[in-house]
């Protein structure tokens, strides 16, 4: 029979994943806020960027990228039929900004491998 044969992958070197008291600590240490005001301050953009998606506004944060939403419905006949019930798969987009981005360049990279599978 056909032995499954393997084949070979790069992946980005993972190291953990880092939360929002990290980096207030850090941001504080380059700043003259505090750590508590760096939380209140995500805090708050969580708070407004739901508030502006939802009312259907994209948001563009310099040198991070811009949220949006998607949203798609079903093809139906007549406009009557289209209903927001028929609109569905809505979700959070993010695009990168461009200075974001410049670090994919500088990733490092591990060899996997896996069998394949038909």
């Amino acid at each position: 029979g056909d032995t499954p044969k393997e084949r070979y992958y790069g992946v980005p070197v993972t190291s953990g994943q880092i939360n929002e008291d990290q980096l207030a600590e850090e941001i504080s240490e380059r700043s003259s806020l505090t750590p508590a005001d760096v939380l209140a301050a995500i805090s708050a953009l969580s708070d407004s960027l739901q508030n502006h998606l939802s009312n259907g506004h994209t948001v563009s944060l310099k040198g991070i990228g811009i949220f949006s939403v998607s949203a798609s419905s079903e093809g139906v006949d007549t406009p009557k039929e289209c209903t927001p019930a028929k609109v569905k798969a809505q979700r959070v987009c993010f695009k990168a900004d461009n200075k974001l981005r410049g670090i994919l360049e500088n990733m490092k990279y591990k060899l996997t491998h896996r069998k394949k599978t038909k």
